[in-house]
């Protein structure tokens, strides 16, 4: 009889204790912590609590095969629901109600550690000499102690952040702007990450009407290389405000992908009737593709943003409140309202995009923070309405210069429009690629940074597809600048 060679018998224990350990063996069920035996909503949410809370102590991953549709009430000791590196929830649709305190249903959060460091290291992006950050992947949290600037109107101070991914010592992406300058004082923690893809997906949730309290889907901090896909979050009509389905703060690389969000918490759309379905913090290298959010705010509420791509979204606002750079729009539709920034740098693009009663850029002035940055439309398709008809509103007010020195000069950005469609409608056949708006005294001084307005290529038709006449003006009122002002307008015949 002839026996196996000790290297077959090698081969096949090998491939014996692979099974045996394989991620498909290393996982728990909410059946296994009584969601079968649970006779009320709350013995349901401890039972899906306690089966991630064991996944996360020993790696493990909640299935969810079995578990269609549930129910669930969250007790007066509730806390939000810990996620591991894998949650895959295989289509359930979940009811939460909550009559306790506002909180995230779902959390996944990275500790952090103080870190003294001089400011000149920032801009450099070299860090090998610091023990903290020399080896491995960290996510360096930097924050301006001294205000930014302060929201007029609103009573309170807005203090600029930055994060860093450092990956053995180096930066691998640069601030908004500069940190080392006479009037930044720094502030800085650190977090140690793994850099491998961790994943949210495959979730319907549905925040009923009975509830008294908001319940946010998820929250994460400190995290880097996250995906959340496939989720849809449904909210009724409420008189609560300040939601934040999704809140993201203090993080690299996350993805949303295939997300629906039908409502946020945001009263009734009435002046500070406010809430968000994404309330983003201090990002670089974020994603949306095929991100559908409706509200009666605007669904996107964000600052210390770097580096953000939306793709092939439907969204009634995106914005970046205050401090942000580079942001590229593709294939997007934009709805009755606007995107809104403030204290912007790079460039802001947008490729292919359409706007549906909505101004593609308006420059908040409550910020009082008019920065350096450029605006690129490619291809893309532009409804004039009696509301909105034009393309970038500046808004102003009569307020004394900055007093931080890098938002000292009051900067208008530069314009270029590549293959612009215009659809004009009877009554309105005037296009403003300008428009300021509010207290007007601010004109008479010149503004910083604008020196090319371009515009490469413009067609207009009516809404039902006849070529139209419109009326382009440069701008609504007279403006000056600083410096030289090229403007080039070479519509299609």
């Amino acid at each position: 009889m002839k026996h196996p060679s000790p290297s077959w018998l090698a081969i096949i224990f090998l491939t014996l204790f692979l099974d045996f350990f394989s991620p498909c063996m290393a996982q728990i069920s909410p059946f296994d912590f009584g969601l079968r035996e649970a006779t009320d909503g709350i013995d349901r949410y401890w039972a899906l609590y306690k089966a991630h809370v064991e996944a996360r102590n020993y790696g493990l991953e909640v299935n969810y095969d079995g578990i269609d549709t549930l129910d669930i009430v969250l007790p007066p000791d509730y806390q939000s629901i810990p996620i591991g590196p894998r949650t895959d929830f295989g289509g359930l649709t979940l009811y939460v109600t909550n009559r306790e305190r506002h909180g995230a249903l779902f959390a996944m959060y990275n500790s952090t550690n103080d870190l003294s460091l001089p400011k000149e290291m920032v801009d450099n992006g070299d860090f090998h000499t610091v023990p903290e950050l020399s080896t491995g992947d960290i996510l360096l949290i930097l924050r301006d102690q001294k205000p930014w600037t302060e929201r007029i109107g609103y009573g309170y101070r807005v203090y600029r952040q930055d994060i860093l991914w450092i990956h053995d010592g180096y930066a691998v992406n640069t601030p908004i702007a500069p940190w080392n300058t006479d009037s930044t004082d720094l502030s800085a923690t650190y977090a140690v990450v793994d850099t491998a893809q961790k994943v949210f997906r495959g979730l319907t949730l549905h925040r009923t009407e009975i509830s008294d309290y908001k319940t946010y889907c998820l929250h994460i901090s400190g995290q880097h290389n996250v995906l959340v896909e496939n989720v849809h979050v449904t909210t009724p009509k409420s008189k609560m405000i300040a939601d934040a389905v999704f809140g993201i703060s203090n993080s690299v690389r996350v993805f949303f992908r295939d997300v629906t969000v039908d409502g946020t918490y945001s009263g009734y759309g009435r002046w500070r009737d406010w809430g968000y379905a994404f309330s983003l913090n201090n990002l670089w290298d974020t994603h949306f593709e095929r991100v559908t959010a409706d509200g009666n705010w605007g669904v996107f509420g964000t600052n210390n943003l770097s580096n953000t791509t939306l793709a092939d979204c439907d969204l009634n606002r995106f914005d970046i409140h205050c401090y942000g750079r580079d942001a590229l729009l593709q294939r997007c539709t934009l709805r009755q309202r606007q995107t809104q920034f403030s204290s912007m740098y790079g460039t802001l693009t947008f490729d292919s995009c359409q706007f549906i009663d909505c101004i593609p850029v308006r420059i908040r002035s409550s910020y009082n923070a008019y920065t350096p940055f450029d605006i690129e439309m490619n291809n893309c398709t532009f409804e004039l309405t009696p509301r909105y008809h034009s393309l970038v509103n500046v808004m102003l007010l009569d307020t004394a210069d900055n007093a931080r020195p890098e938002l000292s000069v009051k900067c208008w950005p530069n314009l270029t429009i590549n293959n612009l469609t215009v659809i004009a409608p009877a009554m309105v056949r005037t296009l403003n690629l300008y428009e300021p708006t509010g207290t007007l005294s601010e004109l008479k001084k010149p503004v910083g940074y604008i020196n090319n307005i371009s515009v490469n290529g413009l067609t207009a038709f009516r809404p039902n597809g006849k070529p139209a006449k419109v009326n382009v003006r440069l701008s609504n009122k007279e403006f000056k600048t600083v410096k030289e002002l090229e403007y080039i307008f070479k519509p299609l015949m």
